[in-house]
C-alpha cells in the first residue's frame, strides 16, 4: 500500500482521512489524529507495511482513548474509576484505556486523593450526607480504602454535631403537631440514613434540641387526639378514651400530657 493523499475532516480539523493507492485507484483507509500524523511522520508517496499501519491504527486508538478521556474530565473532577468505566463504554481496547489513563495520572488530570478530598467536601457543605453514606459512595468509586479514611478524617467532630444540629433545629418546628419523642426518633431515623452515627445524632439533639413548653406540646398532643376521636367515634365513651391514650402513648406523649389534652377534648366537645 502507498499513501495516496490526506484530507481533513470537515467537523474536526484535528483529524485527517489517509486514501491509500491500490490498483491504481484511490481509496480510503483509515482516519488518524493529527498528533498521531506527526509522530508516525506520514507523507505522501509512503509505503505502508501491515505492521506499520497495525502500530498507527493501535496509536490512533490510544490517542481517541486519551482525548475522549479529556473531554469526559472537562465537566468536573472524576475518580480514576469513572473515566475508565466511561472508556470501556465506548468499547476501546483495554491497551488503549490503561495508556491513556496512566499519560492522564501522570499529567495529575486524574488524582483519586485530590478528587476524594474535593468530593468529600463538596457532599458534606452541600448536601444533607455524613460521613458513613460519603464513605459508601466513595467506595462505590474504587477510591483506595487509606484514601477515604485520610479524607474523611478532616472533618471535625464539631463540624459533624453542627451539621446535624441544624437539622435537628428545623425538624423541632414539627413538634407543633407531633410529639417530642416521635420528632427526635424521625430525627434519628433520618440522620442515620443520610449517614451519621448514632452519638453524633444523640449530641446533636442533646446539644440543639431546646426544651419545649408543655403548651406546645398539649397543643400537638390536641391535633393528634381530635383526628383519633373521629377515627374511634363508633366506640363507647369509656373504649374510645382507652384507644385513644394508647395510641397517643405510641405517638410518644407522655402521660401527663396525654391526661390534660383529653381533659380539654372532652370539655370542647361537651
Amino acid at each position: 500500500m502507498k499513501i495516496a493523499k490526506f484530507t481533513t475532516q470537515k467537523k474536526n480539523q484535528d483529524r485527517l482521512n489517509v486514501f491509500i493507492e491500490r490498483e491504481g485507484k484511490e481509496e480510503f483507509a483509515f482516519a488518524i489524529d493529527v498528533d498521531v500524523f506527526i509522530k508516525y511522520g506520514l507523507t505522501k508517496g509512503m509505503e505502508l507495511e501491515d505492521d506499520f499501519v497495525q502500530d498507527v491504527l493501535e496509536a490512533e486508538e490510544t490517542q481517541k482513548a486519551y482525548k475522549l478521556a479529556i473531554n469526559y474530565l472537562s465537566y468536573r473532577m472524576r475518580a480514576i474509576s469513572e473515566v475508565r468505566d466511561y472508556l470501556v463504554k465506548k468499547e476501546l481496547s483495554e491497551s488503549a484505556i490503561k495508556h491513556a489513563i496512566t499519560r492522564l495520572i501522570e499529567q495529575r488530570y486524574l488524582n483519586d486523593e485530590e478528587f476524594a478530598k474535593a468530593y468529600v467536601q463538596t457532599k458534606f457543605n452541600t448536601s444533607p450526607s455524613g460521613p458513613i453514606k460519603i464513605k459508601r459512595e466513595l467506595e462505590q468509586l474504587r477510591i483506595p480504602p487509606d484514601v477515604v479514611e485520610s479524607v474523611l478524617s478532616t472533618i471535625s467532630h464539631e463540624d459533624l454535631v453542627e451539621k446535624a444540629g441544624k437539622f435537628v433545629k428545623r425538624k423541632q418546628l414539627e413538634t407543633n403537631r407531633r410529639s417530642a419523642t416521635e420528632v427526635q426518633q424521625r430525627i434519628q431515623q433520618t440522620l442515620m440514613q443520610r449517614g451519621f452515627t448514632f452519638d453524633i445524632i444523640s449530641e446533636a439533639i442533646q446539644t440543639f434540641w431546646e426544651e419545649e413548653d408543655e403548651d406546645v406540646e398539649v397543643a400537638a398532643c390536641l391535633k393528634q387526639a381530635e383526628k383519633l376521636s373521629r377515627k374511634f367515634s363508633g366506640y363507647d365513651a369509656f373504649e374510645r378514651k382507652q384507644r385513644m391514650k394508647m395510641q397517643l402513648r405510641r405517638k410518644g406523649f407522655p402521660y401527663d400530657v396525654i391526661e390534660r389534652t383529653l381533659h380539654r377534648l372532652a370539655e370542647e366537645e361537651s
